[in-house]
């Protein structure tokens, strides 16, 4: 057995926990295999195929690979999961993708045999990852929320850009498999024609669904993330908040780099919120600060495990992933106390972006320096599981050279033909 730490003696972490899914260049997964499996927890893996880092952790007990992409069947998908559950017994599930959420909930009847559950509204969950329905939800519940419309013809996109005020946010209201939607699936639009265009764009992609959300910019402004978990009573048992500090797409993505800092503010509207629409299981959000009203005004909701639900880790060690295993297994949850000031990086992607910044002229080599004081944890590096950290970054090292080769390609075909 691994060494524990303190707070987690005399605790069983014998049942089995099944993460839904590991996917290529996403290290919620292996996050989480790497939290449960330090406390010696038999943790099980489902993935596409050994080209994703996260199946290498050596934390990991087994691994189910099937290729599941947005043309797969709901039925193949769920029978696959039913196969492996009954593999490897009744499990923790770990979703750490909006896809997989959905699924559970739209298949609970049929998953609450296999698994560990809470007890699921089906419609719930569908509705928090529509960026639209959750923001309509927010509102009905008095959170604060950027000002938006959700236009369903370019014909309507084309009426109201000629009022609208620039910047905008484009959004995909929902794109659940991270597998297939773009990188840039959300934009910051300067005029008119970049809205229009951006439109067009979209519907080749074959997602109309599309938000237009004002972009809240300007000194002063600063996004924040909640993570908690909320047991089968909708009560919040344990509650973080942070700073990014970074993000990656450049002040549209998930935390690149981020700080814990506690924020009543956020804590409690999360809290309230949550409550109120008797959610349960583990829950990641965002809010942007507006100094205009000085109102923190949530953006997302992620019905699953968090991108940076490492950032949040206490003192001893307790975190979003650990609690949800205890509380699930019907065991108490101890008390630790929360890290204000812990540091986290996404090391691949803060450094893309820090390289974006830099070129902007909105961050120098000395404040990108003294920003990493401070970083208890990467997301991909870990002294006791380097595996995953090395083949992540053969693959971005492979994707360089491919680039370069087709490049070399190119002006060769150009000066031949000269």
């Amino acid at each position: 057995m691994r060494k524990k730490h303190s707070i987690f003696k005399g605790l069983d972490f014998s049942t089995p926990a099944l993460i839904l899914k590991c996917v290529e260049d996403s290290h919620i997964g292996l996050g989480a295999v790497r939290s449960l499996g330090r406390l010696g927890a038999p943790v099980y893996g489902i993935g596409g195929s050994l080209r994703i880092p996260s199946t290498h952790s050596r934390f990991f007990r087994d691994w189910f690979f099937h290729e599941i992409d947005a043309n797969t069947p709901d039925e193949e998908v769920v029978d696959f999961i039913l196969g492996v559950a009954r593999k490897i017994g009744r499990s923790v599930p770990l979703i750490t993708v909006d896809v997989f959420a959905c699924l559970v909930a739209k298949n609970y009847e049929t998953f609450r045999e296999f698994f560990i559950l809470p007890e699921i509204d089906p419609a719930l969950v569908p509705i928090l990852s529509n960026k639209w329905e959750m923001q309509l939800m927010a509102e009905k519940h008095g959170v604060p929320t950027a000002k938006a419309v959700a236009p369903k013809t370019k014909t309507e996109v084309e009426e109201f850009a000629k009022d609208a005020r620039f910047p905008l946010l484009f959004k995909a209201s929902e794109w659940t498999d991270v597998e297939t939607r773009p990188s840039d699936r959300m934009v910051i639009i300067n005029s008119p024609e970049e809205l229009i265009r951006q439109c067009e764009i979209f519907q080749q992609q074959e997602c109309p669904h599309v938000i237009l959300q004002e972009y809240i910019y300007g000194k002063g402004t600063k996004d924040w993330i909640f993570n908690g978990y909320l047991d089968d009573h909708s009560d919040c048992l344990l509650a973080f908040t942070g700073i990014k500090t970074r993000q990656a797409p450049v002040r549209t993505g998930y935390a690149s780099l981020a700080e814990c800092s506690t924020n009543e503010v956020v804590k409690s509207t999360s809290i309230k919120f949550l409550r109120e629409i008797g959610y349960k299981g583990p829950v990641d959000m965002d809010f942007r600060f507006d100094p205009r009203d000085g109102l923190y005004k949530i953006l997302d909701v992620n019905a699953r495990i968090g991108a940076s639900f490492r950032l949040f880790v206490c003192r001893e060690g307790l975190d979003i992933v650990r609690a949800m295993y205890l509380d699930r297994t019907g065991q108490t949850i101890p008390e630790d106390i929360e890290s204000d000031g812990r540091k986290w990086i996404v090391e691949d992607r803060d450094f893309r972006s820090s390289y974006t910044y830099y070129r902007e002229n909105t961050l120098t080599i000395g404040e990108w320096l003294r920003s990493l004081r401070g970083v208890k944890e990467a997301a991909w590096f870990a002294w006791d599981d380097p595996l995953p950290f090395l083949i992540q970054f053969f693959h971005i090292f492979e994707k360089k050279i491919k680039g370069m080769i087709d490049l070399l390609r190119l002006i060769r075909s150009k000066i031949f033909r000269t």
